[in-house]
């Protein structure tokens, strides 16, 4: 708003500008501040215990080791060579191995890469029902040393048709079944898809 001009003296030669405080007052008071915390402090008490942390972190441990492999298969048909996921379940991460030669054997100049799965995931099944693959919470046969291995080859084909599952830290031990996911791998094509347990069935989400 424009301030208002005010005269004053019988010939207007006393000329003063009257400023309105309250319309041109910058910034917010003290009182005011103090109310948007506390609404947004109410805000967060009710909406924050209903946000379910556990299943972000199992749906992005799910998305990350699907494009992973999918990566690893990417590799092997590039380089021409197979590259080896092995899965750690003792620590929780998958390491992909280049094999150069082809002979499964981790040699000094072949590069070995880790993956974690991330803070609070796990693989293991839990109380979630299996998919199609059933024998634990890693379903490939296939070994390099003690540690269960999936391997690419330059075809783009896999080792063997299996599954990793994996589920959130807290609900391998107490009979939570929503936090199950599923990544399954194809022999014959090598494709990667992973699936999410609604608490009734399995939906495809990649």
């Amino acid at each position: 708003m424009a301030p208002r001009l005010l005269y004053w003296g019988a010939n207007n030669d006393t000329l003063e500008i009257a400023v309105h405080r309250r319309a041109l007052r910058a910034g917010f008071t003290i009182i005011e501040l103090l109310m948007v915390m506390a609404i947004i402090a109410i805000i967060s008490a009710v909406a924050l215990p209903k946000l379910d942390f556990r299943t972000f972190k199992v749906d992005a441990a799910a998305r990350g080791l699907a494009s992973q492999l999918a990566a690893a298969q990417r590799q092997a048909v590039t380089n021409q060579s197979n590259v080896n996921v092995l899965f750690d379940t003792v620590t929780n991460a998958i390491k992909v191995h280049e094999d150069v030669n082809n002979d499964n054997i981790q040699d000094p100049t072949e590069r070995v890469r880790r993956y974690p799965l991330g803070d609070g995931v796990v693989f293991g099944v839990g109380s979630t029902p299996t998919r199609v693959y059933t024998g634990g919470s890693i379903t490939f046969t296939r070994k390099q040393g003690t540690v269960p291995e999936l391997i690419f080859r330059r075809d783009g084909s896999a080792s063997e048709s299996g599954a990793a599952y994996l589920t959130s830290l807290n609900s391998a031990t107490n009979g939570r079944t929503k936090d199950g996911r599923s990544i399954e791998v194809i022999l014959a094509t090598g494709r990667v898809a992973w699936y999410k347990y609604v608490g009734t069935t399995w939906v495809r989400k990649f």
